[in-house]
């Protein structure tokens, strides 16, 4: 996989992560249940974090494309 590749896939990855989490969101709209609550919570905590990892990562790669190109 080349650099510019890489780089795509990461970015695909965190729009995949965000909609994740919002589908979690969407989801505990309709259902008031204790068990529901805390699994959306923690499918949003686990995509914040996944995400975060994500965009370290873009951000590495985003910085060796850069110093590739001068």
């Amino acid at each position: 996989m080349t650099l510019p590749e890489l780089i795509r896939y990461l970015d695909y990855c965190s729009e995949m992560l965000s909609v994740t989490s919002k589908i979690a969101a969407l989801y505990i709209q309709r259902f008031n249940d204790g068990v529901v609550l805390n699994a959306v919570s923690d499918v949003e905590t686990l995509c914040s974090g996944l995400s975060g990892k994500v965009w370290q990562k873009l951000q590495i790669a985003e910085s060796a494309l850069d110093a590739a190109a001068s």
